[in-house]
């Protein structure tokens, strides 16, 4: 009995001695914070909510997919598929690309690098509650436009909610959950019908395409096969164009990104301005080993100059206009406005664009060029000729021969009665009637 009490006062003095070390070194634990901390689980566990929610979805408007705002919530977390208590990897349409060449990916520090690849296999596998690695929250909402950046095919999700898990004031554990718009059975079932498109508009790509001719391929098809209509059912993703056959700039942009990344081009979406502040959605694409932005919206004539345009009364139109196919940053920026949350390169080369690959690009008035170019316009029953100049002072230069010399008619065979035209000074293109 002494020797069992001698051994309780050793323990108790050493708990002492071990209580009175924790205070010294401020270590004792908040136990009203860990009594909140499982009040706040136990919440969430039994109705649903988590008192300590965050939520971030990317802004709604046209064009404008990463400017994700975060605020206090309370609401439920979204709801998934899960079998036996297993989450189930969705299956049908295949990545963008794999997420390690992801253009936004590349950007991204080692930590950061991490982060995207859980998110993304939480997203794409339907699951819920994913504990994070990241003890950051500032991190989430950079990663996640990231993610969604490089993968249009990720339709189905339109922002997150995250938890934090703390202890007094510190985080321990960070839970993701993506937000669904669609089920899990939902979103495989639009998968078959956009598997099924994309099968068919790339049947026309053969492996003796280069990088230009494949990326022109895709650009005329998927403007071809798509109306711009502002009501498009799901015109934030790639279900609108690939689904319905008509979208706006938002989903023409995710489409042809996934299109081009299935023959192995990269590209990643971009968003901005244009004219009167307009939200907007283009892409980053890059043709042999070069930078490019292409603007598929911009590429739709119908969209650009609508159907009461003067321009166009009594006249057969084109159904694609190609002032947006590879072109520079000092092209692009003459109409539009970069607003991206990540860096791009600064776009400086000619050689895969439209204009240059298809002699019709003038760094001077070039009289047996004009020639050629109409002739091959005739040649191939184009119905039109479009022609771009290097700078502001050959597309004076060129107006002033073909317009005020009216020297056009030499190159016209309509007999010199009339010349039906479009100039276009924002890209320096004339194009002309082949009448």
């Amino acid at each position: 009995m002494k020797k069992f009490s001698k051994t309780v006062v050793v323990i108790l003095v050493l708990l002492i001695l071990l209580t009175a070390y924790w205070a010294w070194e401020g270590r004792l634990p908040d136990l009203a914070s860990l009594r909140k901390a499982q009040q706040e689980t136990q919440i969430a566990g039994q109705d649903g909510e988590t008192l300590s929610l965050q939520e971030s979805r990317p802004d709604g408007a046209s064009g404008g997919q990463n400017a994700g705002t975060m605020q206090e919530t309370a609401e439920p977390e979204p709801q998934g598929t899960q079998e036996n208590g297993t989450d189930r990897t969705a299956e049908g349409v295949r990545p963008a690309q794999p997420a390690e060449t992801g253009y936004a990916y590349s950007l991204l520090d080692e930590e950061e690098k991490s982060l995207y690849l859980q998110m993304l296999q939480s997203i794409t596998g339907f699951s819920q509650e994913t504990e994070l690695t990241t003890l950051k929250p500032e991190l989430l909402e950079p990663v996640f436009n990231s993610v969604l950046a490089d993968h249009p095919e990720i339709f189905y999700v339109d922002g997150y909610t995250y938890t934090k898990h703390t202890l007094g004031e510190e985080i321990h554990k960070i839970t993701f959950t993506a937000r669904y718009t669609l089920t899990q059975a939902e979103a495989e079932q639009r998968k078959k019908g956009i598997e099924a498109y994309i099968e068919t508009a790339l049947s026309g790509i053969h492996s003796g395409m280069d990088d230009y001719q494949k990326i022109k391929y895709i650009y005329d098809y998927m403007i071809e096969h798509t109306d711009y209509r502002l009501d498009s059912p799901e015109n934030q993703t790639v279900c609108s164009v690939f689904l319905y056959g008509e979208s706006v700039c938002q989903g023409y942009a995710k489409a042809f990104q996934l299109l081009c990344s299935r023959v192995d081009i990269p590209a990643v979406l971009v968003t901005g301005e244009v004219k009167n502040g307009e939200a907007h959605a283009w892409d980053l694409v890059q043709s042999d080993g070069e930078w490019y932005y292409a603007d598929p919206t911009w590429g739709d004539a119908f969209y650009l100059m609508g159907d009461d345009d003067p321009a166009w009364q009594g006249k057969k139109r084109p159904s694609v206009n190609y002032d947006y196919l590879l072109v520079t940053t000092q092209q692009l920026l003459r109409t539009h406005t970069i607003d991206n949350f990540f860096p791009l390169p600064d776009c400086t080369a000619m050689k895969d664009n439209y204009y240059v690959r298809e002699n019709a690009y003038f760094d001077t008035v070039d009289e047996d060029k004009l020639a050629r170019l109409f002739a091959r316009g005739y040649e191939e029953q184009k119905g039109m000729v479009t022609l771009k100049c290097a700078d502001a002072d050959i597309y004076r230069q060129m107006k002033q021969k073909l317009l005020d010399d009216q020297e056009i008619f030499t190159y016209l065979k309509n007999g010199g009665s009339s010349a039906a035209y479009v100039d276009t000074p924002e890209q320096y293109t004339l194009s002309f009637w082949l009448e």
